[in-house]
């Protein structure tokens, strides 16, 4: 009898600590676990947004710089036009070229994306969004 407690007792405690769902990202991504779920929180999804790439050299990271203003429902003057790309989703740039380096030079936004766009958590010098976007979808517009 107590050989079967002991069993019972270790048998729930595995059970407990490797429980298969525990610290499951969300697949829609609502709890920022894409990107970085302490840093951002989960603004929207955007999809087949018409975008311009830049980042290294001439810039420390990949960003996206949008024709328009993100997050769609804002309040006055908190928007951005540009996105930081999530570290998790940098490997699907690859075979993307830069659309500009350091200076814009051009009007053009020659890739349509699609994925959640997050905002940075906590106090921010100036009220404006931090954004940074996780891509689901990338194509080149012909």
């Amino acid at each position: 009898m107590k050989r079967k407690m002991i069993s019972c007792a270790s048998a729930l405690f595995f059970l407990a600590v490797f429980n298969c769902k525990r610290d499951k990202p969300d697949p829609e991504c609502r709890d920022a676990s894409c990107c970085n779920p302490y840093s951002f929180d989960y603004v929207e999804y955007i999809v087949d947004e018409p975008v311009a790439l830049t980042g290294p050299p001439y810039y420390a990271f990949y960003s996206f710089r949008f024709i328009r203003k993100f997050p769609t429902k804002r309040r006055e003057h908190y928007w951005a036009y540009t996105a930081r790309v999530c570290e998790k989703s940098l490997n699907k740039l690859a075979g993307f070229p830069l659309t500009y380096g350091k200076v814009n030079e051009s009007n053009s936004f020659p890739y349509k994306i699609s994925g959640k766009l997050m905002d940075a958590k906590g106090e921010k010098l100036v009220d404006r969004p931090i954004l940074s976007l996780y891509i689901d979808k990338i194509e080149k517009i012909n």
